[in-house]
């Protein structure tokens, strides 16, 4: 437990926080979330959707948290070891899984649902075009033929496209970085600012983000995220501010004024949560299973609602629970961490 006040900045390299933890509830949220989408029942809602009074709903919220949480951890990051380091951080943390999953999905899963026969499945170019989504920077295929046709949805991974956002978010930030605009804070907090401000009312020209609006929500949290770090010895983790952001985000809920306090008050509250609550070893037990459970976890779903439509959207995320968690530890424990374990060979 931190005292009752202390600085984010006090935390530099503290590796003992709630981050992991924070991060696989997050990618369960969206799980649990998507049950309700891939498995819709006549007169079974998703509960937490009284508490949001339409706000958002948990999917969203989640993953806005794992942009705002990204933001800070990487351009920490970029400031402390350079681009070199920061770019193949990146990219052995993103696509081997990422490389993997895709191929399952096509591979795999696409025969063994597809109404198509194996040939005809072979010879569609959708199939193959479908394999673009482990370059994650451009946007996601959503369809293989003939695969889940009869699903409320027929995506095959429904997740993808905040992997595309998020990479465009390291693209932008490490441009930024490149040119010596984040290391001064005045000079980054007018950069980060003027962001904020040309995203508000021109977010569509934006380079590399202005293509969908739906990006503009994660993005934003990204430049919240990175704006944590740029000031953390200046944002104080106090119980009483903690309070504080959990009742302005409570109050929120179902008000014209959320879209301008919750974003801060939410982020706010993971960070708290992250550094100044007591410690869970999380790595050291599971290991950080949050990408594998995001990554695999619609598809899961998808399968079990077209083997059993009759299924409840409750009954849905249990039984993906039971499959997705260990797929996802096996993806940690024996391909991303493996892969993050090359990182000092490339470096050299």
């Amino acid at each position: 437990m931190a005292p009752l006040r202390t600085s984010l900045i006090q935390y530099d390299g503290n590796r003992r926080n709630n981050f992991t933890l924070i991060r696989i509830i997050f990618a369960w949220s969206v799980l649990y979330g998507h049950s309700f989408a891939v498995q819709k029942t006549p007169g079974i809602h998703d509960s937490l959707n009284s508490i949001f009074q339409g706000s958002v709903w948990i999917g969203a919220l989640a993953v806005n948290g794992f942009f705002a949480i990204s933001g800070y951890l990487v351009v920490a990051s970029f400031v402390k070891r350079g681009v070199i380091d920061y770019t193949i951080s990146r990219v052995l943390r993103i696509f081997p899984a990422l490389i993997i999953c895709v191929f399952v999905s096509v591979f795999i899963l696409g025969p063994l649902f597809s109404s198509l026969s194996l040939s005809e499945y072979f010879s569609n170019e959708l199939t193959y075009k479908y394999l673009s989504n482990a370059l994650v920077y451009f946007k996601a295929k959503w369809h293989l033929p003939g695969v889940f046709e009869d699903n409320s949805f027929t995506a095959i991974n429904g997740s993808l496209w905040t992997l595309t956002v998020e990479f465009r978010c390291y693209i932008i930030l490490a441009i930024l970085g490149v040119f010596g605009l984040l290391k001064d804070r005045t000079i980054a907090n007018l950069l980060l600012f003027s962001l904020l401000l040309f995203g508000v009312f021109f977010f569509m020209d934006i380079p590399m983000l202005g293509i969908n609006e739906k990006w503009a929500r994660p993005a934003l949290y990204f430049l919240i995220g990175v704006c944590f770090y740029v000031n953390r010895d200046k944002v104080l983790l106090d119980r009483r501010l903690a309070l504080f952001a959990l009742i302005l985000a409570y109050s929120s809920f179902g008000k014209d004024w959320f879209t301008y306090v919750f974003p801060l008050a939410f982020v706010y509250l993971i960070f708290y949560t992250a550094y100044a609550t007591k410690y869970i070893n999380t790595d050291g037990k599971f290991g950080d299973i949050s990408y594998g459970v995001y990554i695999y976890a619609w598809p899961v779903q998808q399968a079990i609602a077209s083997l059993f439509p009759d299924f409840t959207p409750y009954m849905n995320t249990i039984l993906a629970s039971i499959i997705v968690i260990p797929t996802a530890y096996f993806s940690w424990h024996y391909i991303e961490k493996s892969m993050l374990s090359l990182k000092p060979r490339f470096l050299k």
